[in-house]
């Protein structure tokens, strides 16, 4: 299995659900069109991301995490769409 390098991310955009306090977050890979999605727990600070070839979420470890987490922030201080939904990401 290859690594991951998670500081090659650019994020297209953010949904955040307000009742159960998660995020899902879109992003792309500089150079390629291979989408990543990521589910953030706010709560815990846990972040998971989509395998998809796997049919499974996989737990980021807290080096990957924290790339991430960083990523996202600066997406939003780069204005990327975010849309807030008074939902929970299970319904």
């Amino acid at each position: 299995m290859v690594k991951l390098n998670y500081a090659e991310l650019k994020f297209d955009h953010i949904v955040e659900f307000t009742k159960d306090n998660t995020i899902f977050a879109a992003a792309r890979y500089n150079g390629n069109n291979h989408l990543r999605i990521f589910l953030i727990y706010r709560d815990t600070d846990n972040i998971y991301t989509r395998n998809g070839r796997a049919d499974s979420w996989e737990h980021l470890d807290p080096n990957d995490a924290y790339i991430v987490r960083n990523q996202i922030a600066e997406a939003r201080a780069n204005n990327i769409p975010v849309y807030r939904v008074n939902a929970s990401h299970a319904n």
